[in-house]
């Protein structure tokens, strides 16, 4: 059984978990979640729960659908001048995208303290992540999503029988993002609700889910020099630091965000205050103008001696289309980490002697406009059966 408290960022104080309310009630400040130690993994278990132990789950109650143990697959390591380069495939979870590893564990502290269900903020993902865990818990829930939100990734959600709505400035307005998260998660635990807002400020418990990631890499690929992680709320870069934090030694993890949406640049220089402007990247789910996981993603940036890239949505689409080319059909945001990777082989951030790791977020097939784009603008073409011996012919000639 894990066992584990939250304590304060800020002032130190400690709880015992429980109670989804997750302010410091001495201060005001985030929580996290903290361990004893490093517990060993579960023999014969398999995916994320084989690291269960190192989770803020007490019981045996578990929500699962076969959720991490992604595979490391291998890209051309040519283009980025490097020993070596894996896309860790998290577009290939349950859903589509590593947000189903904190949805399982949002779920499973839900189901575990008899909490009515999960309410949330998404800009499509973590929603369809929430909505498939829901169902599989037999709770309720209800999401609060991007007005803009890919149409692919809110059919996604309702035939999972979620409630979803599409709300105003969420997400491209900092003031707004920011409100609406506040709001939520006040909400949340007033109706007994866990909050699944993918950000450690508003979940610390739900978002120890993606540290998994860290820990399956150290186990698979524990020569990685390099982990590229896209960034939009920084619940991802986060996680993965505080995973590699519970180890002896990890790599530099680099945050790679549109230039469109920079929040961590000034973060990195302390003000975590959001955009001044609106959001101008089109790329879905990293469309957040305020940071949900500043102080963490700061962490993981400066504790593992990593840097920030920012990126053009060019460039992503880009490298949307190089994965696509080598069999990895990722959504842009899933090509995000390797556009940033890219953009440092070109400005000489790499070396020779690098082992990079690419985290590949969501599925190709959660954006069908970025599909279109990566198929161009001619059709399939309709024949007669009598053709197909000189369509043969002519594409093998």
């Amino acid at each position: 059984m894990t066992t584990f408290r939250l304590v304060c960022r800020t002032c130190g104080t400690a709880r015992e978990p429980g109670p989804v309310g997750y302010t410091c009630t001495a201060c005001g400040g985030e929580l996290v979640v903290a361990y004893p130690g490093l517990a060993p993994v579960r023999p014969g278990a398999t995916g994320m729960w084989r690291h269960q132990d190192r989770l803020p789950v007490s019981g045996d109650v578990v929500v699962s659908l076969g959720e991490g143990g992604t595979p490391l697959v291998p890209v051309a390591a040519e283009p980025l001048g490097v020993a070596s380069a894996l896309v860790k495939c998290e577009h290939l979870n349950p859903t589509g995208s590593f947000k189903d590893r904190i949805a399982s564990v949002a779920l499973s502290i839900a189901a575990e303290r008899g909490l009515a269900g999960c309410v949330g903020t998404s800009s499509g993902n973590g929603g369809a992540a929430a909505a498939a865990y829901a169902a599989r818990a037999g709770l309720a829930c209800v999401l609060f999503a991007l007005a803009d939100t890919a149409e692919q990734k809110l059919l996604q959600i309702r035939a999972l029988g979620a409630s979803v709505h599409l709300v105003a400035g969420l997400g491209h307005d900092a003031a707004a993002t920011d409100s609406a998260a506040r709001d939520i998660a006040a909400l949340a635990a007033e109706c007994g609700l866990l909050p699944m807002l993918t950000g450690g400020r508003f979940s610390p418990e739900a978002m120890e889910g993606a540290t998994t990631i860290a820990f399956e890499l150290a186990e698979e690929a524990p020569r990685t020099t390099v982990v590229y992680a896209p960034v939009g709320g920084g619940g991802l870069l986060s996680a993965i630091g505080r995973g590699y934090g519970r180890m002896p030694a990890g790599p530099r993890l680099v945050a790679v965000q549109p230039a469109g949406c920079p929040t961590l640049g000034p973060a990195l220089r302390g003000r975590f205050d959001g955009l001044s402007g609106p959001c101008t990247t089109g790329i879905s789910g990293l469309q957040v103008a305020v940071l949900f996981d500043g102080a963490g993603a700061v962490e993981a940036v400066r504790g593992s001696g990593g840097h920030l890239t920012e990126v053009t949505d060019e460039q992503v689409h880009e490298a949307q289309q190089e994965l696509a080319r080598q069999g990895v059909l990722v959504e842009p945001a899933g090509a995000t980490a390797y556009a940033g990777a890219l953009a440092d082989a070109a400005a000489g951030r790499l070396g020779p002697d690098d082992r990079v790791v690419l985290i590949a977020t969501g599925a190709g097939y959660k954006d069908s406009a970025a599909l279109g784009r990566l198929a161009g603008p001619k059709p399939a073409q309709r024949i007669e059966a009598h053709d197909i011996r000189k369509v043969l012919a002519d594409v093998l000639r």
